[in-house]
């Protein structure tokens, strides 16, 4: 059992401490708050490419229109280069759209996680309080599937 819930707090309970993350002033478990810098850099990095490649694009043309061959050669090869350069830019631009969409998926599903979680509590406590659940149940900690990690004896008897 849990110091806290000898102390007459509720079981199962991780008390919020000052090293413990919390989300929106709730107390939340570590393993909810797992941040995604591998995507936030990863769409970063296709950001500055896309505009880089933008800016040789517009640099190769105007290049080409400040000194350009007689008889205007080439204009066929500077456009299909230009639109290539352009729509390979766009497309690098779209791919850190989909990382940064993928970031908010990830903060969604996390959400999500701790809201089941949260509701697996309540509804087990909710059982216990019915008595459609046995009231060992609070002696145990239990993971989010509800199930217990350790067989926890009763009171007053031995393993």
């Amino acid at each position: 059992m849990s110091e806290r819930a000898l102390k007459g707090g509720r079981p199962g309970v991780v008390p919020p401490g000052p090293g413990r993350p919390h989300l929106a002033g709730v107390a939340v478990r570590e393993e909810d708050v797992e941040p995604q810098p591998g995507l936030h850099v990863a769409g970063l990095v296709f950001r500055v490419c896309s505009v880089i490649i933008l800016l040789l694009a517009i640099w190769q043309f105007v290049d080409w229109w400040m000194d350009r061959p007689p008889g205007g050669v080439g204009i066929g090869v500077l456009v299909g280069d230009t639109i290539r350069l352009i729509v390979v830019a766009g497309m690098l631009w779209g791919a850190s759209e989909l990382a940064d969409l993928f970031i908010k998926m990830h903060y969604d599903m996390r959400a999500g996680r701790i809201l089941l979680a949260r509701q697996t509590y309540m509804i087990r406590q909710m059982g216990i309080a019915n008595g459609a659940l046995p009231a060992e149940l609070l002696n145990g900690e239990a993971d989010r599937r509800g199930e217990r990690d350790v067989a926890v004896p009763p009171q007053g008897r031995t393993a």
